[in-house]
């Protein structure tokens, strides 16, 4: 998938594209790109993505949201539902500035070549958001290019929204998340070295320093999977918090920590780029009066963690509607 990050004038000559910020890229989303894709095999013309590195209310509001998905992460969803070609544009003061027809005309249309342009029925652009389908359709009757506009969809009777999907993922609720995102949450970073407890009591852990402005779940400890840069998938026991049988050593952290003990797995990992994927949430987090107790307790929370991969048939590695399965522990 080629990827851009300017839109200047050509970049495509012709497409179907889809318009959106796309955080998490769930099933309403891929109904709209999935319609450029449809329509761009149908015209023969590039299937493409118009989307935004960061958040417009970052700009907007002063203040960027926790996201479901990352520019890196979103990507990499698109081009797995086909998508050819992705301009990604920064959501500056100078974009602000445009109405809604200079927007289109320079960006979708001066840029992208669009023939079909695929929206979500609340899609708004320009300037203060004037842009809506109902302008875009006028606008596409004198440029040359079709709109299709997606309804809302549902799941379970739950409509599906970046803000619902959301709230499940605050509230521990990864099966809800799950059934809404099409996939299993899931949050990326590096293997960082932490002060080496979970070693010394028999329960090494990969400590993940996040990218930024991810959504971290609730805190408390999770049944899921983390993936190596290389591929490898291995089960775990996940926890998400502030590990307070150790906080006064430790002091206490602004943010929860993530940090995953992975199941029949002893290798040098620091440095490593991973993926850290939420299945089911098994308990909250507690303070131990001791190492044993603590111990104890996780020896229960993998068994329990185990027993939850061995009965998942979700697809491993966070691809919509993907068949693929995990290395399952032993």
């Amino acid at each position: 998938m080629k990827v851009f990050f300017e839109a200047s004038p050509g970049l495509i000559q012709s497409s179907a594209i889809a318009l959106g910020f796309f955080d998490g890229v769930h099933p309403g989303h891929q109904v709209v790109i999935g319609k450029a894709v449809e329509e761009a095999r149908r015209l023969g013309v590039t299937a493409g993505v118009v989307t935004f590195r960061d958040h417009p209310r970052a700009l907007t509001r002063g203040v960027h949201p926790l996201l479901l998905t990352d520019i890196d992460q979103r990507l990499h969803l698109f081009e797995s539902l086909g998508v050819e070609a992705t301009l990604v544009l920064t959501f500056s003061e100078a974009l602000c500035r445009l109405s809604p027809r200079e927007y289109v005309e320079n960006v979708l249309v001066g840029a992208m070549g669009a023939r079909s342009i695929s929206v979500g029925h609340n899609h708004h652009f320009g300037r203060d958001r004037e842009g809506n389908p109902d302008l875009l359709r006028q606008f596409g009757e004198t440029m040359g290019f079709s709109v299709h506009v997606a309804p809302m969809v549902f799941v379970n009777e739950t409509e599906v929204s970046s803000s619902a999907i959301r709230e499940s993922i605050v509230d521990g609720d990864m099966t809800k998340a799950a059934s809404l995102l099409s996939r299993c949450y899931c949050v990326g970073g590096q293997v960082v070295k932490g002060d080496g407890r979970g070693r010394q009591i028999g329960f090494p852990t990969a400590n993940v320093q996040l990218r930024e402005f991810q959504l971290i779940p609730r805190t408390g400890v999770y049944a899921g999977r983390v993936r190596l840069s290389n591929a490898e998938t291995f089960g775990a026991v996940i926890n998400v918090g502030y590990r307070p049988t150790f906080k006064a050593a430790s002091g206490i952290n602004e943010d929860p920590l993530v940090e995953a003990h992975l199941f029949d797995f002893d290798r040098d990992i620091y440095g490593d780029k991973c993926t850290v994927e939420f299945l089911e949430y098994l308990r909250t987090e507690k303070k131990f009066d001791g190492v044993e107790g603590l111990k104890e307790q996780i020896n229960l929370d993998a068994k329990k963690a185990r027993l939850v991969l061995e009965h998942d048939t979700s697809a491993a590695g966070g691809e919509p509607n993907s068949g693929d399965k995990s290395k399952q522990p032993a």
